[in-house]
Formats: C-alpha cells, structure tokens, sequence
C-alpha cells in the first residue's frame, strides 16, 4: 500500500482519520520526482495524515529524505514536495495493521493490499 493511499483511508467502522501504521515490512520504489505532480495532488492530501504516515515510517524512510514539519509552512518548498513525493509515491507497506485510533479496528495489510472489510469483531 502506497502512502498516497493510507493519507485517503478513513476507519469503515466510526470515519476515524488518520489510521495508525504498524509497518512490519515495506518497500522503497524507484519513482521519478515531478514536483507539478505533487503540487496538483496536495489539495487532496491532509497535512496531519501525512506527518502521522511520516512518524510511523520512520524507520524505514530513506535517511537522506527531508523531513515534514508537524505545522503546514505557509509556503511549501521543493525539499517539502520532495518528502511529499518520497512518502506517497516511493513507500509501500508490504506488510502491516492500519490501526483506527477512535475505534482501535484493526486493518490487515498483506502483500500491499489493504483489507479494510469489517468482521463482526470490528477487525480485519
């Protein structure tokens, strides 16, 4: 599961916004940074989601890549767009749980596909 897709998914159970990441194992792929792509994808991605995917990533972020500041800058820089690219198009989770932190359901990521169907439990 790419980054881009966890900033989208909400909990099915309660809309609970941004799911937790508990990556057990992920994958860096090679993607060719154009920052007009992401500067027309931002108005669709949520700061906090990404800071969230940032911190649960952390230690399997390349240690090169720019950091996110936990506050939106007012302008965004190429290093920003950068970082941006380097969580959304690059990383994948392979394998993990996407966490909802108001309902505490558990979503299964396997083989990069999130299952975010809901058993009577209310986990996945």
């Amino acid at each position: 599961m790419k980054g881009l897709t966890h900033n989208l998914l909400a909990c099915l159970k309660c809309t609970g916004y941004p799911l937790r990441l508990v990556v057990k194992e992920a994958d860096q792929l090679e993607c060719e940074f154009e920052q007009e792509h992401i500067v027309r994808l931002m108005p669709k991605l949520d700061w906090d989601g990404l800071v969230a995917l940032s911190e649960d990533m952390k230690e399997f972020l390349d240690a090169e890549a720019p950091a996110l500041p936990k506050e939106r800058p007012a302008t965004l820089t190429t290093e920003h767009y950068k970082a941006i690219h380097h969580l959304t198009m690059e990383m994948q989770t392979v394998n993990g749980t996407l966490t909802c932190s108001k309902c505490n359901s558990k979503f299964q990521i396997r083989d990069a596909i999130p299952n975010m169907m809901l058993h009577e439990a209310g986990d996945a």
